[in-house]
């Protein structure tokens, strides 16, 4: 196969939010001159252009701290959000998630296991260095690294070499199609070899920050209060209008609003819908589809989890359609799967989708339904757990409160507690615990970023069930080696409904991102992928 892709784009925004799927945002808002008001975006958003004139600074909330900036060492949405506005990778994925040239000015696959990247010409890191082979040879290995949150994603790489001063040839060990993406934001964010080496351990730290291409450089960050960036005047893409962006960690909803109705901030990011909704009045807020998925992960290796009977049982209790409308004010959707129906492109069309869709077990909300599966189990008499969710995202607490007190018709005691963002990621690995939240926004558009990460027996880091099946295993083994579209897509969909019968998961939602700013500013070409990649190079003062 030979697809040599040139600059065929103009600059245009990247990626998600995070590569280790532990949650993260994927988002995109559009704000008009007119007065506040409720936007509807839709999947692609509505399209909006802002003026040229510049903006002196520019301060926004996020609904989380962040003790890092290194995606490698702490992979959540925020983490991304900031890091890709100073970080570039070898590709970019579009708001509306298609790959497009970044550092890569163009890239080729000669054959199933060989990617071929030319860098491109007069790229420079923020400090003045021109980004060499060797630097993003460098990044690579760093993400590659043993104790990296990204190293799974580069599992299957042979080799990396410089075969020319600009090329770099990346070679598999085995055909995987969806590899084409790992070299995106999500995955993958360039920094010079010298700064590596120098501060090997210490990459985004307080004292050490980022260094990177992108149109942002950071120039402060207290991981309990803000981080602050500037322009950078070495980007090679367009000059943005905001010279100084600050984003402020403020966990509390009433103390954001606060912020914004005050004008200490002008606006918010990764608003959950309840707490948009107060918002309408102050703020242009605009909803999204954003393909993320929430949904409870059921450790099937472990009990009380690993009789299918008990995660009927709750399938059957968790009344996911009044989540949408009583929680999420019908700002999403009930999921069927982890993978959203817009995540398929071209893979599939929306007819087969649709029909594959409809074949999945639907698990309509009954009480008396659950408390029959639960009889057929060998835990009829009950039992107690827990179950945390991220204060970053009250919705997933206010969800499982529903679910917790559902399940005491059944005798089962479900106790909720909130972490920080920090301490939720940090759990978020096999076994740690029976049951888990799943949280995620893709930064791809291939729906083999959920299936292979956290469907597939092999993927021990990401497979949060611990869940096995060998028809699964084989669907995912076959559809890397694909090179057909459409039937790489019959076997990805296969994976799901084969699995959908085993309920490793019970997705709950596929959700939509609630942005607000005043309504003196615009984000230019909203997608679902919106705010992962340089997004604060597209806010602009309205027309």
């Amino acid at each position: 196969m030979n697809s040599e892709v040139g600059e065929r784009f103009s600059r245009r925004g990247v990626l998600r939010m995070t590569g280790a799927g532990a949650g993260v945002l994927a988002a995109s808002m559009v704000i008009s001159a007119c007065s506040p008001q409720r936007r509807d975006g839709g999947a692609g958003g509505t399209a909006a252009r802002g003026t040229d004139t510049p903006v002196e600074k520019l301060t926004l909330a996020l609904p989380s701290s962040l003790s890092s900036l290194d995606i490698s060492r702490e992979a959540g949405i925020l983490n991304y959000l900031v890091a890709a506005l100073v970080q570039e990778s070898l590709l970019s994925v579009s708001p509306t998630g298609e790959l497009e040239p970044a550092l890569a000015e163009s890239w080729k696959q000669p054959d199933a296991k060989t990617y071929v990247y030319t860098l491109r010409s007069g790229a420079t890191f923020s400090d003045g260095a021109e980004v060499t082979a060797d630097d993003v040879i460098a990044s690579i290995d760093a993400a590659r690294a043993e104790g990296s949150a990204l190293a799974y994603a580069w599992a299957n790489v042979a080799s990396v070499k410089a075969t020319g001063d600009r090329e770099i040839t990346i070679g598999l060990k085995a055909a995987d199609a969806a590899f084409a993406w790992t070299p995106t934001p999500g995955t993958l964010l360039v920094s010079s070899k010298a700064f590596l080496a120098k501060n090997k351990g210490r990459v985004g730290t307080a004292k050490t920050l980022l260094l990177g291409t992108g149109a942002y450089k950071v120039t402060s960050f207290v991981p309990d209060d803000h981080v602050q960036l500037e322009r950078n005047a070495a980007w090679w893409g367009d000059t943005p209008s905001v010279r100084t962006l600050k984003l402020s960690f403020v966990p509390d909803a009433g103390t954001r609003l606060v912020a914004m109705k005050s004008g200490s901030v002008d606006g918010a990011l990764n608003l959950p819908s309840d707490e948009a909704r107060s918002w309408e009045s102050t703020a242009e807020v605009t909803y999204t589809g954003d393909r993320s998925v929430v949904a409870l992960a059921f450790d099937t290796a472990t009990a009380p989890f690993d009789d299918v009977h008990v995660r009927r049982a709750f399938a059957y209790a968790a009344d996911r359609s009044g989540m949408v409308r009583g929680i999420l004010h019908g700002k999403a959707e009930v999921a069927s799967t982890l993978v959203s129906p817009q995540m398929w492109g071209d893979l599939l069309d929306e007819g087969k989708v649709k029909r594959g869709y409809a074949a999945l077990p639907a698990f309509d909300h009954s009480i008396e339904a659950a408390k029959a599966e639960l009889a057929k189990s060998r835990h009829k008499d009950g039992f107690s757990l827990d179950l945390s969710y991220p204060n970053s995202g009250p919705q997933l607490g206010k969800a499982a409160l529903a679910l917790a007190d559902a399940l005491k018709e059944l005798g089962i005691t479900l106790k909720v507690k909130e972490v920080t963002l920090e301490q939720w990621i940090a759990d978020l690995v096999p076994g740690k615990k029976p049951l888990q939240f799943l949280w995620y926004f893709p930064v791809t558009g291939d729906p083999a970023e959920l299936t292979d990460s956290y469907l597939a027996s092999a993927a021990s880091a990401t497979n949060l069930p611990h869940y096995k099946n060998p028809d699964v295993d084989d669907a995912l083994a076959r559809a890397k080696a694909e090179t057909a579209k459409a039937e790489r897509g019959r076997l990805l969909l296969g994976a799901l409904q084969d699995a959908a019968a085993d309920l490793p998961y019970l997705p709950l939602w596929w959700a939509q991102t609630a942005t607000a700013l005043a309504k003196d500013y615009v984000l230019e070409e909203p997608g679902a992928f919106a705010l992962v990649g340089p997004w604060a190079a597209r806010v602009k003062k309205t027309a």
